[in-house]
């Protein structure tokens, strides 16, 4: 946390001094970096043999370390030359940066279990961690390393083999690229494969990480689509999108409200796809009265008005439809339960046979509930039967299914 702050205190210094965004971004990344230490020793404290926790430790305290480095070489070097010491020290220290990228393709290679899925990974692992070092020894003795343009030229020890260093460089990210990619398909599988637990622990890491590819995408977005106000706050969005997988995977691991991404996932489909399908309404509304009533009138207001109109209208059954479809297709246990519990109570309403309907509530409690028993005990007047019991071939039935349950989960 101090180190953050003594970042976020350089970098106000060298607020107008630097070629970057003095006070942005690196203040940024050092939030970042403290928001994945403190996860991260969360973990580790709780689990010390599960390699996510010291993994993250790692990965956040490199990245704290490293924009601080760059910050305080930049008040040495550019913003007040010698005001500091060792600034050519703290210029090349800061150079190492994209030697964490391994370090967080081998978080995903490990989570949850904080091991490798199996020995036929090792490879992959193995590639992470030359890569890193590769990237490091490359960033560190070039002349122009990736970061700030004012710190090239800066990086301490006299380089050699500049050629040479750029094409391992550009080797290394290449390679990055490819290991990050093969640890991304070795979290899918885990995902494919996993039973319990560790398939909501994934679940929530895998959400985490798709939430963070679309919200980069925010920049790359034509204009008329993304509203002028979320482009101003999209170094914040892409801030929060980063912290998110740290955040995630220190939930799921700690199985913190586990079971809760189901929902998360669920309200996110559904309202993402409504403000999608609503935006492009609205936008099309737009754009064609505009043209057709631009030879006649200036009633741009009015447009908007009844677009905004129209859009508001639509939201409850866009987001009815909508719901239908994601459970449809993603819940289909709680899309054919509803279906159930509405067919019986549409029958409730036409029958008047109690034993017709008490045979068909056991028959929708045992395909809604799946219970390995089902029974009906009704209070009755006297001289009559005190129970009713389902038939023999509904007892069956469930006893056939809770053995069937009982031997998928062994």
């Amino acid at each position: 946390m101090s180190l953050a702050v003594a970042d976020l205190a350089l970098a106000f210094l060298n607020r107008g001094a630097s070629s970057a965004d003095s006070v942005g971004v690196p203040g940024q990344m050092a939030i970042l970096g403290v928001m994945t230490t403190t996860v991260g020793a969360l973990v580790a404290s709780r689990l010390p043999r599960n390699a996510v926790g010291w993994l993250f430790c790692a990965l956040g305290l490199g990245l704290v370390v490293s924009i601080l480095s760059q910050d305080y070489a930049i008040r040495a070097l550019v913003s007040a030359p010698g005001s500091l010491p060792a600034g050519e020290l703290m210029a090349w220290l800061g150079s190492w940066l994209p030697a964490a990228g391994g370090v967080a393709t081998f978080v995903m290679l490990v989570f949850p279990t904080g091991r490798l899925p199996s020995r036929r990974w090792r490879p992959v692992a193995w590639a992470a961690i030359l890569d890193s070092f590769a990237l490091a020894v490359a960033a560190a003795w070039l002349t122009a390393p990736p970061g700030p343009e004012d710190l090239h030229g800066f990086n301490g020890p006299e380089s050699f083999g500049e050629g040479l260093l750029a094409a391992l460089l550009g080797v290394s990210f290449l390679l990055g690229v490819l290991t990050a990619l093969a640890a991304a398909i070795a979290v899918l599988l885990r995902l494919k494969r996993a039973r319990g637990d560790e398939r909501q622990q994934l679940k929530w890491f895998v959400y985490a990480a798709t939430v963070l590819a679309l919200v980069v995408l925010i920049p790359n977005l034509p204009m008329a689509v993304v509203p002028s106000y979320l482009i101003r706050w999209t170094n914040v969005i892409v801030l929060l999108a980063f912290g998110g997988i740290p955040l995630a995977a220190g939930l799921a691991i700690l199985k913190y409200h586990l079971y809760d991404i189901d929902l998360i996932i669920n309200r996110t489909l559904v309202y993402g796809t409504l403000t999608a399908v609503l935006g492009l309404i609205y936008y099309g509304i737009v754009i064609v009265l505009q043209q057709f009533i631009s030879q006649r009138i200036a009633a741009s207001e009015a447009v908007v008005a009844g677009s905004t109109l129209v859009v508001a209208a639509l939201f409850v059954p866009a987001r009815k439809h909508i719901q239908e479809a994601v459970d449809r297709r993603f819940d289909r246990k709680k899309y054919d339960a509803r279906k159930t519990i509405e067919a019986f109570s549409a029958r409730l309403r036409d029958e008047v046979d109690i034993d017709s309907l008490t045979q068909h509530l056991l028959e929708v409690i045992t395909e809604t509930m799946q219970p390995r028993h089902a029974a009906l005990w009704l209070k009755s007047k006297p001289n009559r039967q005190s129970t009713l019991a389902p038939t023999p071939s509904l007892v069956r039935e469930t006893e056939e299914r809770g053995r069937s349950d009982h031997l998928g989960e062994a």
